[in-house]
């Protein structure tokens, strides 16, 4: 997720609230919330390709073969 879709999806949820004085609480939490799902989809992501690699060079060093995973 980039910076403006979190702004968007921040946004959009932030325009059902009516301004008052937990306004700015909500904006926090929601925004605080949003930058940790992003952190998260980061680390899946980084996490999966390692995996992947992982479980490529086990099968090219047990089977003594090269791209073929």
């Amino acid at each position: 997720m980039s910076i403006s879709t979190l702004i968007q999806k921040r946004d959009r949820i932030m325009d059902t609230f009516v301004p008052n004085n937990g306004f700015d609480k909500a904006f926090e939490i929601i925004n605080n919330e949003l930058k940790k799902d992003v952190v998260n989809e980061k680390m899946r992501s980084v996490r999966s390709t390692y995996l992947y690699e992982k479980g490529a060079r086990e099968y090219y060093n047990r089977y003594g073969t090269s791209g073929e995973f």
